[in-house]
């Protein structure tokens, strides 16, 4: 079977996956699916105010932010592998990192996380950054896994079986979609190119602010001394 491609205009209209929401909500009821609506509803600004507090909080230094690049590039670019293989729900994705984890991009997400955190070199914002991140997974992992069974049911439950959470494994034995393969528009379509940005500016913001600190001379006892 040669390779197939999913492309945005293949995904559901917004009315049928804001349908399929509400159904889970109303089947995933309880505090931890109140606390992901209220994460959904209010996801941008949220975002945004994570950004700011980062930018406010961080001590950076040149070795720091030499040392979480490497990071941030590494979860970036699993992070648009897993946005070019996911059909969010149009289809069981199976291929890509999907095939070795089922949430590969909240594997993307916290590898950029350490990153960011490794370049703002303080300890007081690693502490609370890592945090709330295994807070709000532990709400939206439950969540999402609870959508795709509704969607998927017994292939998605065949799935769950044979593949990991967040480590990846190296191999998997789920064979569905095994012929799609990464596709460009679609990694745009699910925002790859707004993420890839803010993070990108986020550390050029950080550079920024090493050289300010050099030059005002501060220094600041809660960092990792890099």
């Amino acid at each position: 079977m040669s390779p197939t491609v999913t492309t945005p205009e293949t995904m559901p209209d917004p009315k049928t996956i804001r349908d399929n929401n509400a159904q889970v909500d109303r089947l995933v009821d309880g505090f931890e699916n109140r606390v992901d609506r209220f994460l959904r509803r209010h996801r941008g600004k949220l975002h945004l105010l994570a950004f700011l507090l980062a930018v406010a909080w961080a001590t950076p230094s040149l070795m720091a932010i030499l040392l979480g690049l490497p990071l941030v590039a590494v979860g970036l670019a699993l992070r648009t592998w897993a946005a070019g293989h996911l059909a969010k729900n149009t289809k069981l994705c199976t291929t890509g990192p999907y095939g070795l984890c089922r949430h590969p991009m909240y594997l993307a997400n916290l590898i950029i996380l350490a990153g960011i955190l490794v370049a703002g070199n303080n300890v007081y914002m690693t502490a609370a950054g890592l945090l709330l991140t295994i807070a709000v997974y532990v709400f939206a992992i439950r969540r999402e896994e609870a959508l795709l069974c509704y969607l998927f049911d017994e292939d998605y439950a065949q799935y769950r079986q044979s593949t990991s959470c967040l480590l990846p494994q190296l191999t998997c034995s789920h064979p569905s979609n095994a012929n799609e393969r990464f596709s460009w528009a679609l990694a745009w379509y699910n925002g790859i190119g707004e993420q890839t940005a803010g993070v990108v500016l986020l550390m050029i913001l950080f550079a920024v602010k090493t050289t300010l600190l050099a030059h005002f001379g501060y220094y600041y006892p809660v960092t990792y001394g890099l």
